[in-house]
């Protein structure tokens, strides 16, 4: 056998089945030349398979494999030396001094004769002899190969955890998928069928409005009648004698009353069932305002420095602002209080954010949006529309920028949320850590412009 078919198989490429030449690995961690597997992978038609195992990958991965190409190199120059003393050997012996190859230089990676091995250039280099230096470097190559093999190995095994615990979460993410397609399939059966029984009572509620209706009406008919022909006889009886009128008018001496109406029994049938559904509208309002803080896609929001009123102090990083002298008056008057905007607009869409507020001091906060010509003007002035709440001498308000409205008194929150609702025009206000509603502003409509987070604080102390 040559010294070529003595190497390791593995040292070849499975598809030329000669020495690697510009080895590289591929996803499956096996070896090939980079011009085979090119070659192979010219026209792929389902995926990159391996042309050695048959793994598929969707995408082609070529890794090179500089280590093994640089052992490789050395083995085929040490094997080209192996077979000294045979006649193709000699022929190619040292093209210097036509003398045999013998031994290897390790420092140089060469094959030298015995007159190159006493030259000045190599004197000092440690030298093997051929046979011992091309046994040695085939055991680097087998030690290397194994670590290769033993890595790849690896590899796959990792691959294939990984496979399975993408498999694992995919079917996690599947079943609470259709948990909460099953959840809100049940809500929505719940509530279509609790909504055919209310209306199922309210209808039988109209029907007994309606057949009690008709039984008044028919009684008080009957009534009617009989009081219209009572009517007619004592007509006819004032024209007889006075002897038989007066007989006559003893025996009719009965009252004729008005009978008792059903109507105040049908007002306490409605008030009960109005009463009943009270609870229930309760319950339905906290879950709509629970859809309203949940569904919203928090934003974060940091402040622009160039929007900011003069008496403002913005931090660097746009996270706050304090402000720094006393308050102009009892709460805040629109174009003079100090006030600054986030620098992200919303233009669609839901969103929210959450502000710290302090427990004292004056503050406001919400959204504004800039009306046509309202550009160099400060939000705060009538050129902007606010629609906002805050925190004024311990009184909550609810502020536009042409109004005040009192709140509820409530305890100052630490953090209080804003979620926007662009398509709806809806703006709403949460105590973020209780998820309570504090207030939320009818529908309006923002005419398709930028919407922005907006901030005032007024008097010594006051910070967001």
């Amino acid at each position: 056998r040559g010294p070529m078919d003595a190497l390791p198989a593995e040292a070849s490429c499975p598809i030329c089945l000669e020495y690697f030449r510009d080895p590289v690995s591929i996803h499956c961690g096996h070896h090939f030349c980079r011009s085979c597997i090119e070659r192979c992978w010219e026209w792929p038609t389902a995926g990159f398979a391996c042309p050695r195992c048959r793994d598929t990958a969707p995408q082609r991965s070529l890794r090179p494999s500089r280590e093994l190409a640089r052992v490789l190199d050395i083995a085929r120059r040490l094997s080209r030396g192996q077979a000294l003393g045979t006649g193709h050997e000699e022929e190619e012996g040292c093209q210097r001094h036509r003398e045999p190859l013998e031994v290897f230089c390790k420092e140089d990676g060469a094959l030298l004769c015995a007159i190159c091995r006493e030259s000045r250039a190599h004197r000092a280099h440690t030298v093997l002899p051929a046979p011992e230096a091309v046994r040695e470097y085939k055991e680097q190559i087998q030690t290397r190969l194994q670590a290769l093999k033993d890595d790849r190995d690896k590899l796959l095994e990792f691959r294939e955890a990984e496979m399975r615990r993408h498999w694992e979460y995919l079917e996690q993410t599947e079943a609470e998928r259709q948990r909460i397609l099953s959840q809100f399939q049940g809500l929505r059966l719940s509530l279509e069928e609790l909504s055919r029984h209310l209306l199922a009572r309210l209808g039988d509620l109209e029907s007994d409005i309606g057949k009690m209706q008709e039984e008044n009406v028919t009684s008080l008919t009957k009534k009617i009648s009989r009081l219209d022909a009572h009517v007619q006889e004592l007509e006819e009886k004032c024209q007889q004698p006075a002897r038989t009128f007066l007989q006559v008018m003893r025996d009719n001496e009965r009252s004729h009353g008005l009978p008792p109406s059903p109507l105040p029994e049908l007002e306490k049938k409605i008030h009960h069932f109005r009463e009943k559904n009270i609870l229930l509208e309760e319950t339905l309002r906290s879950f709509q305002d629970i859809l309203v803080f949940e569904l919203p896609e928090k934003m974060t929001v940091t402040l622009d420095p160039s929007t900011a009123h003069p008496q403002l102090l913005v931090e660097p990083d746009g996270s706050s602002g304090p402000g720094p002298g006393p308050g102009p008056g009892p709460g805040p008057e629109p174009g003079t209080d100090p006030s600054v905007l986030g620098r992200e607009g919303v233009t669609g869409g839901r969103r929210c954010w959450d502000v710290q507020v302090a427990p004292a001091g004056s503050w406001a906060l919400g959204v504004a949006r800039g009306t046509p010509g309202s550009e160099g003007e400060t939000p705060g002035s009538a050129e902007w529309e606010l629609w906002s709440m805050g925190l004024c001498h311990g009184q909550f308000w609810a502020l536009t920028s042409l109004e005040r409205v009192p709140l509820f008194p409530m305890r100052t929150p630490s953090r209080v949320r804003v979620a926007l609702d662009y398509e709806r025009g809806q703006v709403t206000f949460f105590d973020a850590d209780k998820r309570s509603l504090i207030f939320a502003f009818p529908a309006a409509s923002f005419q398709g412009q930028s919407v922005r987070p907006w901030f005032l604080v007024w008097g010594e102390g006051s910070r967001i």
